[in-house]
């Protein structure tokens, strides 16, 4: 089963980055450039939307059932993306998709907690951890293969085989975690799924704006708050809520998840950005990008599973995240200095640094937040880490697309007046067919930007290590040392039928 759950944990991570390479040609196919951004901001809103409300259900009505049902959802939503005939519908059916995607990545580590024994736990979500980030550098590639040789519905159609293993393999293991009667806090999951879509529009559509005093701007801010603000009262008060607040009152789990939201920043900062500069600046197609790409996320995967290894054997819950953030911060700040006359090496090995980083942080903490969580709240422990990852990561996006976007657009603007953006955005590589003149321009105009854009990462990472830095590692020692709550096997091996 355990194969399985890596197998669902690649598919949701891959088709998250897979649209970035295809994105061009789709375009071309289906027209309406102006919802290209939503092919990637629809997925992850309904992400981080449904997150919660799976692992609330998972414990409820099991979670090996309800990881099935999210495998099921995300491989009709990928049939049916594979048959899209507009950009509309399209754009639909990533949202059911990312429903689908939310479901796995919500259930997936609360599998293998009830899967795998407390000692052995951290470096089993190492192996869970090292899958959900090579996926991120493959899923481009990917989507450049498919346009390349075959057709960009490819893209979304090769997951139903693999999809269909993925239901054989789960069904054939009937252990799962406790299950415990609950309801569903429906209105919770309402108010959390409006709040977290307001501030992710409202940032994604920051760089496209004039200033942030956008009426619509402002509006989805303001929408934003006053829906968080409810959904934190509602949560607070109701019986059975969607996430317990309960979770977060511990300082560990609450500074432990908090440090994973802002590691996500810097996870969806080395793997967006530095493939632009490879295209951009330094002249590479999509392919070869993908694949100089992939040294951060080998050495991300490495430390994940390390990290996992080492903390599972000698303890350091506190100390490798905490060396983790300052690797993360140093590599922005290297990687901030950037040029177009900075060789491509150097910024590879910069993003390894940060990606060596941001392996030692994440699971490493997800696993701290499960010992602390009763097994009656396994699974929604689970998914609100890593809701805040997957939080982090469409922040990320955000922000520093924000930044990096209304830099460059600043920058075309003052040295080649006149030059559409627009032809270059979604196709970076487009930059190396132009003239002398005007490519050399755009090459300082895409440094810029991206410079900016790692600045900024700098200290959203500093409050990381601050954050981490606060954990009581004291408190951390002593819970490890008890032995897990856990459920025996005899009780475990009918639940969730």
């Amino acid at each position: 089963m355990f194969f399985g759950i890596l197998l669902g944990a690649t598919l949701s991570g891959l088709d998250a980055s897979i649209i970035a390479t295809a994105a061009p040609t789709i375009i071309a196919d289906l027209g309406d450039v102006s919802l290209l951004p939503w092919l990637t901001t629809s997925y992850l809103v309904a992400q981080v939307s449904i997150m919660a409300v799976f692992g609330k259900l998972g414990d409820i009505h099991g979670r090996r059932r309800m990881f099935a049902i999210a495998i099921s959802i995300f491989l009709v939503a990928s049939v049916l993306c594979g048959l899209a005939q507009s950009m509309t519908m399209l754009v639909a059916f990533r949202v059911l998709q990312g429903v689908g995607a939310g479901g796995i990545t919500g259930i997936a580590m609360a599998l293998v907690a009830d899967l795998v024994p407390g000692d052995r736990l951290g470096r089993y979500l190492g192996y869970t951890g090292l899958v959900f980030a090579g996926t991120s550098v493959i899923g481009p590639f990917a989507g450049g293969f498919f346009v390349d040789h075959f057709s960009w519905r490819f893209a979304f159609l090769v997951n139903v085989p693999s999809g269909l293993v993925c239901l054989a393999l789960i069904s054939t293991t009937r252990i799962d975690g406790l299950r415990v009667r609950h309801r569903v806090d429906y209105v919770g999951a309402l108010l959390l799924a409006l709040s977290t879509s307001g501030l992710l529009l409202a940032l994604s559509g920051r760089g496209s704006d004039a200033s942030w005093t956008s009426p619509r701007i402002l509006a989805l801010l303001g929408t934003a708050v006053v829906l968080g603000i409810g959904f934190l009262w509602w949560e607070s008060r109701a019986a059975e809520p969607l996430l317990p607040l309960r979770i977060l009152r511990g300082r560990v789990s609450a500074l432990s998840t908090l440090a994973n939201l802002i590691s996500g920043v810097g996870f969806t900062c080395g793997i967006i950005y530095p493939p632009l500069f490879f295209q951009a600046v330094a002249g590479f197609n999509a392919q070869n990008s993908g694949l100089l790409l992939a040294p951060f996320a080998l050495t991300c995967a490495a430390s994940t599973l390390a990290a996992g290894q080492f903390a599972d054997r000698f303890g350091g819950h506190k100390v490798i995240p905490l060396f983790g953030m300052v690797c993360e911060a140093v590599g922005f700040a290297l990687l901030s200095t950037i040029t177009v006359s900075t060789p491509a090496t150097l910024v590879m090995a910069y993003g390894m640094l940060a990606g060596l980083g941001v392996g030692c942080v994440m699971q490493t903490l997800l696993f701290v937040v499960q010992r602390f969580a009763p097994a009656r709240d396994m699974g929604v422990a689970t998914s609100t880490v890593m809701l805040a990852r997957v939080m982090g990561s469409s922040l990320g996006v955000a922000i520093l697309g924000s930044v990096f976007t209304s830099t460059l657009i600043a920058e075309v603007q003052r040295r080649v007046p006149g030059f559409a953006v627009s032809e270059i955005q979604g196709t970076p590589s487009r930059v190396a067919g132009l003239a002398a003149d005007v490519r050399v321009q755009l090459q300082e105009s895409f440094a810029t930007g991206l410079s900016t854009a790692f600045r900024v990462a700098v200290p959203i990472m500093v409050i990381g290590i601050i954050v981490v830095a606060c954990i009581p590692a004291r408190r951390v020692r002593e819970k490890l040392a008890e032995a897990p709550e856990a459920v025996p096997l005899a009780e475990t091996a009918t639940a969730g039928l």
